[in-house]
């Protein structure tokens, strides 16, 4: 088991973060001391912070993020899929935006 610090560590993130994520229940410490409060996590639970910070990374929220726990794995590609088409239509309108600035810039 490591503290809290210890896993902040592991994971390259604050102590403050893991706290947020245990009081939202996104990620909770395997293990919290009664008498001192101290939060515990087990190394293992570094690859769930990990899939959480991939989530975030394309694009899900925190609310997103909790609404996927408890779903099957096929639902949660159908989530996926759906935040990678809202990725491409996205970044189709930032390259007509870009097209349309560049055309004007250079007057034609």
């Amino acid at each position: 088991m490591l503290r809290i610090k210890e896993f902040a560590q592991l994971c390259g993130c604050s102590i403050y973060t893991l706290r947020y994520y245990d009081e939202i229940e996104v990620l909770k410490p395997a293990y919290v001391d009664q008498k001192s409060g101290y939060r515990f996590y087990e190394k293992a639970q570094k690859k769930e912070f990990i899939k959480i910070k991939q989530f975030q990374e394309i694009g899900f929220s925190i609310e997103d993020i909790k609404a996927l726990d408890g779903k099957n794995d096929s639902d949660i590609l159908k989530e996926i899929h759906f935040k990678i088409d809202r990725m491409k239509e996205n970044t189709d309108k930032a390259n007509e935006l870009m097209k349309y600035y560049k055309e004007k810039e250079t007057g034609k």
